[in-house]
């Protein structure tokens, strides 16, 4: 997936949680630390209190603190058993050690990291003011989570190709509100239970060393993510982007090899692929597709790689899902039908709606209720388009729609307005593949859209 402005870029656009500050003795009457808005003593306050309860001071000598330091024992317990401990059972104990060593890692560090977290407070008026800067606050976790004591909790490309499988691959190219759900559904998907525990002791076992260093914004702003990391569940943070972020550059790269891989397979270069013409890659993938040998060669590539094939299909629907949007741009106004060819379809519409008496007491007003609309919409406007696509777009017709998008497509591409270029490829697509125009998409969004421009030249301006 390239995105024309960086993976970190649409961060700004990420749905992100609204991640209010969190830290030490907040009074009864302050704002929780959890950024609720809610009081404390009406929120975390008696989760708060039974927490210290149960983690209250260790007598020395007691069996508490027996227990503790057969705790801190455990890491090399589990050492020895990856190393000498029965074969089977060896990657089970490695992968034990993995998950618990920054949980007793936290333990041994408590005190460090409460004293360093008491620390902060003499800073939290500077990083409340400094956080309302949402362009500042990227920059800043922008570069604090690429320095190296963060790598052990980032995601490998294995992990987003993982994830992809699960939650379906994002279109490339282009950002949109689609996209970006996708990777937000991606990244939670990662970030589990487990994984949220062990990233924000991680994170917490970080705060004594930058509070030492003086660099208290910056350990607020890890302080936050842990927080964030293990309180909400269900919501993404700068620091979550930031490791995913790892991954999805490096799942980027091996695509890139895929890709790469599978023009060659097919006797093309990447060199002579970015120098071919819109015309030209039409006319090798319609010969391709009309060589059955080259087409089982194909399906055996992507047989290999699934993922490709996942991606494939997201790139076809979003191509197909976003040609709508290409009615909308001022300059493809000359695809409308001719308000000669709409104005008998404006009069049957009339009379279809005069013939569905149980709507018209209920739309006097301006304003139609959202049932009203809705109903009008699916029973009278929608199958009328429909039929309308089916009379105008006879086999000629198509021909002649198709020639005016390949020819726009060509201008836009040339022009290096891709996104609109792309937009034109999936109308293409969508008029060449879906034979009945009743049922098109595209063909039939384009007469509604002539409908609607049609109506709108006769109102008053």
């Amino acid at each position: 997936m390239t995105m024309r402005a960086g993976f970190w870029e649409n961060y700004r656009d990420f749905p992100f949680s609204s991640m209010n500050q969190s830290g030490k003795k907040v009074g009864r009457n302050e704002r929780c630390h959890c950024g609720s808005g809610r009081k404390y003593k009406h929120c975390h306050l008696a989760l708060d209190q039974r927490r210290n309860s149960a983690a209250g001071p260790v007598p020395q000598g007691s069996e508490s603190s027996s227990g503790a330091a057969k705790m801190a024992q455990l890491p090399d317990y589990l050492k020895y058993l990856s190393r000498k401990g029965p074969a089977k059972d060896r990657a089970r104990f490695t992968e034990l050690l993995a998950k618990t060593a920054p949980i007793l890692a936290y333990v041994e560090r408590q005190e460090e990291i409460e004293a360093a977290s008491e620390a902060l407070e003499a800073h939290r008026a500077e990083f409340e003011k400094f956080s309302t800067d949402k362009e500042a606050y990227l920059d800043r976790a922008r570069a604090l989570f690429a320095e190296e004591c963060f790598a052990p909790s980032r995601f490998t490309a294995a992990d987003i190709r993982r994830a992809f499988d699960q939650v379906g691959y994002p279109a490339n190219e282009f950002p949109d509100d689609r996209m970006l759900e996708t990777l937000r559904a991606a990244i939670l998907y990662l970030a589990d239970k487990d994984y949220r525990t062990c990233g924000s002791m991680n994170l917490q076992l970080q705060l004594p060393n930058f509070v030492t260093a003086g660099r208290h914004l910056d350990a607020w702003l890890i302080q936050h993510c842990a927080h964030g990391t293990a309180e909400f569940e269900n919501e993404s943070n700068p620091f979550l982007f930031a490791m995913f972020s790892y991954g999805h550059k490096a799942w980027i790269e091996e695509k890139r090899v895929h890709d790469e891989s599978l023009m060659r397979e097919f006797g093309l270069t990447p060199e002579r692929v970015s120098g071919m013409g819109l015309e030209e890659i039409d006319a090798w993938i319609q010969a391709q597709g009309s060589d059955r040998s080259q087409v089982a060669r194909m399906e055996a590539f992507l047989q290999k790689h699934p993922d490709l094939r996942s991606e494939a299909i997201a790139n076809l629907e979003a191509l197909e899902r976003d040609s709508v949007k290409l009615l909308g741009h001022p300059d493809a106004r000359f695809l409308h039908l001719l308000p000669e060819e709409v104005r008998p379809w404006l009069e049957t519409l009339s009379q279809r709606y005069e013939n569905t008496p149980q709507m018209t007491p209920k739309i006097q007003d301006t304003a139609l209720p959202e049932t009203v609309a809705s109903q009008m919409f699916n029973e009278v406007i929608l199958p009328l388009v429909r039929e309308m696509a089916q009379s105008i777009f006879t086999p000629d017709r198509i021909q002649q729609l198709l020639a005016q998008l390949k020819r726009y497509r060509s201008e836009q591409f040339a022009a290096g307005d891709k996104a609109i270029a792309a937009c034109a490829t999936g109308a293409i697509r969508l008029v060449e593949q879906q034979k009945d125009p009743g049922r098109n998409y595209f063909l039939v969004a384009l007469c509604l859209n002539s409908v609607k421009s049609t109506v709108d030249s006769f109102s008053p301006a």
